[in-house]
């Protein structure tokens, strides 16, 4: 039986399962695929992936190594993403403002020096003093909202 779909789980570096997925079987790494809600708390496990177009909405990545992956078109709108380590991530085109329902992607105390963002929206985004951001980048001027430090 034919399928138009590829299956692809994460596993945590405990082997606890994180979650199973379906791509395009045409896709590349997880590549367009649809891992809203993924919950993959201080992992080092998507390091380097490639989420281009995919959707991450509400994901829970907080204390998560997420560095050089790509997010190129990505929606991470609504995502928690506190703590996470984001150095050299691609995040060009890729969606980080508010959800549907008005909440915030929360940056706080992430490191996003080096990242790529170029005509990423981050109109909404929450911050705080310990989040990086790359040299020359203005996060209010991007329309991002400080906050309080994270506890």
């Amino acid at each position: 039986m034919a399928t138009d779909k590829r299956r692809i789980a994460f596993t945590s570096e405990d082997g606890d399962h994180l979650g199973a997925y379906y791509l395009p079987v045409d896709s590349v790494d997880c590549e367009d695929g649809d891992f809203s809600g993924l919950t993959a708390m201080g992992t080092a496990i998507l390091r380097g992936r490639s989420f281009a177009r995919s959707d991450l909405y509400w994901a829970i990545l907080c204390d998560s190594d997420l560095s050089g992956c790509n997010f190129e078109g990505a929606d991470l709108r609504g995502g928690n993403l506190i703590g996470a380590v984001l150095v050299g991530c691609n995040l060009r085109d890729a969606d980080l403002g508010l959800d549907a329902l008005g909440g915030a992607t929360r940056l706080q105390g992430s490191d996003l020096s080096g990242a790529i963002l170029h005509r990423c929206r981050l109109q909404g985004a929450q911050y705080d003093e310990h989040t990086r951001f790359p040299t020359g980048f203005d996060p209010q001027v991007a329309g991002l909202i400080e906050t309080a430090p994270r506890r």
